[in-house]
């Protein structure tokens, strides 16, 4: 079953939605470029591949530095994964890159260009 990314905003910054799974660690990078933190993303792989959507077992972690950012995921049964985003203390153009960037994740295969 595929997930459908609501994008739901709610006043304190907060974003639902899924990202393809392969898509994970993409997603998490440029999270921690728009918001200037950063955090350990093989942690944050192994985390999510232990948490469980069916089972209501989602992995969460908060990472700070310019703005607080918590991230909570849970992996789906065919690899997807579900996200909630909540972001404080980020500008409106900020969060809203955040946004078009969850619902790019949810849509799109991204592949890091080999060099």
């Amino acid at each position: 079953m595929r997930y459908i990314a609501t994008m739901l905003e709610e006043p304190r910054g907060t974003m639902h939605g899924w990202i393809l799974g392969p898509n994970l660690l993409p997603f998490v990078e440029r999270i921690t470029e728009i918001t200037r933190c950063r955090d350990d993303l093989s942690a944050i792989a192994a985390g999510v591949a232990r948490s469980d959507a069916d089972t209501d077992d989602w992995f969460d972690v908060v990472i700070e530095g310019e703005t607080r950012v918590e991230l909570y995921f849970a992996k789906a049964p065919d690899g997807d994964v579900l996200v909630d985003v909540e972001l404080e203390g980020l500008d409106p153009d900020n969060a809203s890159r955040c946004a078009e960037l969850l619902d790019i994740c949810c849509q799109y295969r991204l592949l890091r260009e080999a060099r």
